[in-house]
Parts: structure tokens; sequence; C-alpha cells
């Protein structure tokens, strides 16, 4: 063997190492491209939802006290009406007032029950679930971006071997 015939088989081993880092290097760039353009679709869609949140609780918080106060209102006239009628009603058919009031406390629980249930439900829409579970997808697509990101970043064990 001559010592042009070794310069080209060094020459060879050295492009084809050139060649296997410039690859690297593109999948690197092209992994880094793409974690930006989900950096930055992530933040867009997040500041959508905080903007569309912040709507739901404005009006949410309006419509809450404007229903606690009619609520009330209505709830007062409607005990004053339905109570009288239910009560005189309850006592001509149970021939027994005791009776009659005893039904009158079961139904005025059965409704206070229900307007509980109703306003934790309206206070529970305040609170942004629908924010913390897309934060919770946001944050594991961002991870996993990372982690493609970190992996594509990495040289391989048999590449650091053919540089050296």
């Amino acid at each position: 063997m001559s010592v042009e015939t070794e310069e080209r088989s060094a020459s060879a081993e050295s492009d084809a190492a050139r060649i296997a880092a410039d690859a690297s290097a593109g999948a690197v760039l092209a992994a880094g491209i793409g974690l930006a353009a989900s950096l930055k679709r992530t933040a867009a869609a997040l500041l959508a939802l905080l903007k569309a949140e912040a709507q739901v609780f404005g009006a949410s918080v309006g419509l809450i006290f404007l229903a606690s106060v009619a609520l009330v209102a209505f709830a007062v006239a409607l005990w004053v009406c339905v109570v009288a009628l239910i009560g005189w009603a309850l006592a001509v058919v149970t021939h027994s007032v005791g009776i009659a009031l005893a039904i009158l406390v079961v139904l005025h629980l059965l409704l206070v029950t229900g307007i509980w249930f109703a306003i934790r439900r309206a206070i529970l829409q305040v609170t942004f679930p629908r924010t913390r579970a897309e934060l919770a997808e946001l944050r594991h697509t961002m991870q996993r971006d990372v982690a493609r990101f970190q992996h594509a970043s990495s040289v391989p064990p048999d590449e650091e071997d053919s540089a050296t």
C-alpha cells in the first residue's frame, strides 16, 4: 500500500465522520426548531385560554352575585305563599298540624340542598378547572418536547468512538 492509498482511506474516514456530525447537527437543529415552534404554540394557546377564562370569571362573579340576591328575594316570596298553601292543604289532608309541619320541613330541606349544590357547582367553575387541565396537558407536551430535544442533541456512543 502506498501513502496515497492510506491518505485516501483516512480522508474517506474523516469525510464519513464529518457527514455523521452534519447529520447529527441537522437533527439537533430540527429538534430545536420544533421545540421553539412548540413553545410559541404553547404560549399562544395559554394566552388565549387565560383570556377566555378571565372572561368567564368576570361573568361568573356578577352572575353569582345577582343569582344570590334573586335567590333570596324569590325564596322569601315563594316561602310565604307556598308554605301557607301547602301547610293548609296538608293540615286538611292529614288532620294533623304536626304531620303537616314535618312534611313541610322535609320539603324545605330538599329545596335548600338543591340550591346549595347549584351554588357549589357555580363556585367550582370559578376555580378554573379547564385551565388547570390545560396547563397539565401543556406541561406534559413541554416535557415530551424537551425530552425529544435532549435526545436529538445527545451524541450517540458509536459516533463518539468513530470521532476519536
